[in-house]
């Protein structure tokens, strides 16, 4: 039986789940409870910014310095997600802050970024980017307790702050993190 992994370590497999929900206990933040390994470029999306699919292209596009041709829909943004030929990198962290504030007047539009996302996680899983490679890529939809309860259905599994307590405790004791993303798009 393979060993269980951290939250942690499993940032840094090409394993899915590719995006996970981390509620953050109150007073603290996802870049403090969140470290980028070596050699991994880990970029903070703010969710506030992300209100509409238009914002969400615009906010995407800088937080991830997209090139000039990125087309500011949803098959630009996957596109571009599998690609990061301009961001060099061993693996790739992108960190939503405030991820109740993402889409939150559209759950199809929402649906439809969680599947991108997957999509991006598995074309980075199984090599079918656009130079080929694999490498880890994860998406952490970053959010406080009390924000937690704004979005009714996060399509998410859930990655709580006291797993991240005990891991560094205990180092040595795993806890399992990774379970099927369901299909968001139908």
């Amino acid at each position: 039986m393979p060993a269980k992994l951290t939250f942690p370590t499993h940032l840094t497999k090409p394993s899915p789940p590719w995006s996970g929900l981390l509620v953050l206990p109150r007073g603290s933040s996802a870049t403090a409870m969140i470290q980028a390994p070596a050699g991994f470029l880990m970029r903070t999306i703010e969710g506030k910014k992300c209100r509409t699919s238009s914002s969400l292209f615009d906010e995407f596009s800088r937080a991830l310095s997209f090139p000039e041709y990125f087309g500011h829909n949803w098959d630009a943004l996957e596109e571009c997600l599998a690609d990061f030929e301009w961001l060099p990198a061993k693996g790739y962290i992108l960190l939503i802050s405030d991820a109740q504030a993402v889409l939150p007047d559209d759950e199809e539009e929402y649906e439809t970024l969680l599947e991108v996302l997957n999509d991006a996680g598995e074309a980075w899983s199984k090599g079918q980017t656009a130079d080929g490679r694999s490498a880890p890529f994860h998406v952490v939809f970053a959010v406080t307790e009390q924000d937690r309860s704004k979005r009714h259905r996060w399509e998410l599994e859930e990655f709580g702050s006291r797993e991240q307590e005990r891991s560094r405790k205990n180092p040595l004791q795993k806890r399992s993190t990774t379970s099927k993303l369901k299909p968001a798009r139908k």
